[in-house]
């Protein structure tokens, strides 16, 4: 398979996984999604294995990872924000501390992933 296939058969497989899901919360069935995540993903990994062309090289994963850290930084930025405001002006309050949350859990995990991979970068 080429990289071309591969895009074709990854979109079929996300559209399928789509309509599965849809299906699923129509339906009230929780289960149904999570399966049809789990298929899909395996499903779009096996298909990649098959790819004979250079899919990435350390190029697309330079950029990959620039394009992470700033993406990261605008997100926890954003939510910390607009979620220290919701809470001050007595507003959607549970959204608030949600975004809130969420950044602060995103920072832990940040610094806990960031420990790790520079212990591991000079072993």
């Amino acid at each position: 398979m080429d990289r071309k296939q591969f895009a074709i058969y990854a979109a079929l497989v996300c559209a399928i996984m789509g309509a599965v899901v849809g299906y699923g919360v129509s339906k009230g069935n929780a289960l149904l999604p999570v399966i049809a995540f789990s298929i899909g993903i395996v499903l779009i990994v096996l298909g990649k294995r098959g790819v004979k062309e250079v899919m990435e090289d350390e190029r697309t994963h330079r950029i990959s990872e620039k394009a992470s850290r700033r993406i990261y930084q605008v997100f926890v930025m954003g939510a910390a924000l607009a979620g220290t405001i919701l809470i001050a002006l007595n507003k959607h309050i549970e959204v608030g501390y949600t975004l809130a949350f969420s950044a602060c859990a995103l920072l832990v995990l940040y610094l806990v992933l960031y420990s790790y991979y520079n212990k591991k970068a000079f072993e």
